[in-house]
């Protein structure tokens, strides 16, 4: 072979190459848009999935109801529920409800718990908590919010992050950055 041969296949080879670096980087880029499944439930992939309208689930204690997760529409995998526009019924111990709507969730059958992501609101008597996820975990029978929320109240309005909520004792605590607005001290002229 001639010399001008092997610079005309060493030019071919660098162009494919370019080439298919291109396309790869293009179909990455184009793809990058895609909604993501949060990361708990990334690891379930393409596997089969059944699809099931109208979802009731119910968690009992005797004859009490401790709390009932029902749903537009669910896909069950092999460990995991995704539930679309999911909404979660909390008994507390003297038969009060807390509901809990969000945009998508996910519930753990083996271990009862269930999260919740996108525009979540919580509400109980008559304060009503906004946060864009939340979790209740079964084992410890709590409701934990991670990130941000808001709650407001009929007087008062609470900020902060880190809010964890004991379903039977009610007791709250906030982890970070507790800002309390209550507009009573404000209509009476201020504290003392």
């Amino acid at each position: 072979m001639q010399a001008w041969h092997w610079r005309c296949l060493k030019w071919a080879f660098l162009a494919l190459s370019l080439g298919s670096v291109f396309v790869a980087a293009g179909l990455m880029w184009s793809h990058s848009n895609i909604a993501q499944l949060p990361e708990e439930i990334a690891d379930v992939g393409q596997e089969a999935s059944t699809r099931v309208e109208k979802p009731l689930i119910v968690e009992r204690k005797g004859e009490k109801i401790i709390w009932r997760l029902k749903a537009e529409s669910a896909k069950q995998h092999e460990q995991v529920m995704l539930l679309t526009t999911p909404i979660l019924e909390l008994f507390t111990e003297n038969g009060e409800v807390v509901t809990v709507h969000g945009a998508q969730a996910w519930f753990e059958p083996l271990k009862r718990n269930i999260h919740f992501k996108g525009d979540v609101r919580v509400t109980f008597r008559e304060w009503v908590l906004l946060s864009d996820s939340l979790r209740f975990d079964s084992t410890h029978n709590e409701v934990i919010v991670p990130n941000a929320f808001t709650a407001t109240g009929q007087d008062t309005m609470i900020k902060g992050r880190g809010l964890k909520v004991n379903r039977e004792t009610q007791i709250l605590h906030v982890a970070h950055d507790v800002w309390v607005k209550d507009s009573r001290s404000e209509r009476l002229g201020g504290l003392p």
